[in-house]
């Protein structure tokens, strides 16, 4: 997804004393005036709460799935075997 912005896009946010007061007394330690640590805290913020979506969990019988194919793996289809040829062509000729 892209959201294309112009620079006078501005985003308005309402804030209790106390969330201000923590807000104030962090951004001194790491010298950073207002909007920057609020852009470099929401980047913090946005990026791990997007990891923890996108990671794939998976319950004990899929990790006991997973392992058993790992120590046991199937053999290789033939349409596989013919994926393998194709990228060594493809490999070669680069």
């Amino acid at each position: 997804m892209t959201i294309e912005l112009n620079k006078q896009d501005v985003l308005k946010v309402r804030m209790d004393a106390v969330t201000l007061q923590l807000l104030e007394q962090a951004r001194s330690y790491v010298e950073l005036d207002r909007s920057k640590f609020i852009r470099q805290s929401i980047r913090e913020k946005a990026a791990v709460i997007i990891s923890e979506h996108e990671k794939t969990h998976f319950n004990p019988d899929d990790w006991q799935m997973f392992f058993s194919m790992l120590d046991n793996p199937p053999e290789p289809t033939e349409r596989m075997k013919k994926a393998v040829l194709s990228y060594k062509r493809i490999i070669a000729t680069e």
